[in-house]
């Protein structure tokens, strides 16, 4: 399989995952994303490219993640929720590493399986970002009343 459209496969259900609630935002993370990644790529099919392209763009969000991290963190007011918050993300960080290096240790993926890791970090980034920044997000107005008529 050529290089950019493995990246490509790799990342798609992450990305559609990541993306399945409309955003308000005008920038769409998971496009801006794909869009780096393929100016990265290039017309390349070098496998270890689409890793290090992916690993870049990991690298790149990761202060957007840490930025979101931090501002939920602050919404919470009692000091035992914002250690339990911080015990989640430390769980959640933990358990994607565990998943990540497992999904690059398949040695029948051979040379892919950098990639394999590399994606796999990735989709979970976009996801969590996106998960916190929603929750991050002002509720929705409530829906109007309709006015009873008097008779």
């Amino acid at each position: 399989m050529r290089a950019p459209a493995l990246a490509l496969v790799l990342l798609a259900p992450g990305l559609a995952m990541a993306q399945q609630r409309p955003q308000p935002r005008q920038d769409d993370l998971g496009a801006q994303v794909e869009r780096n990644i393929r100016a990265c790529m290039g017309s390349s099919q070098d496998v270890a490219l689409a890793a290090r392209c992916m690993d870049g763009q990991r690298a790149a969000i990761a202060p957007r993640l840490e930025r979101a991290v931090e501002r939920l963190l602050a919404t919470q007011q009692d000091p035992a929720r914002r250690a339990a918050l911080a015990e989640v993300q430390a769980a959640w960080a933990a358990y994607r590493d565990r998943r990540c290096d497992f999904a690059g240790s398949d040695p029948e993926r051979g040379e892919n399986a950098p990639a394999d890791r590399a994606a796999c970090q990735l989709q979970f980034y976009l996801g969590r970002i996106l998960e916190i920044e929603r929750q991050l997000e002002p509720p929705p107005p409530p829906p109007p009343r309709q006015q009873q008529r008097r008779r």
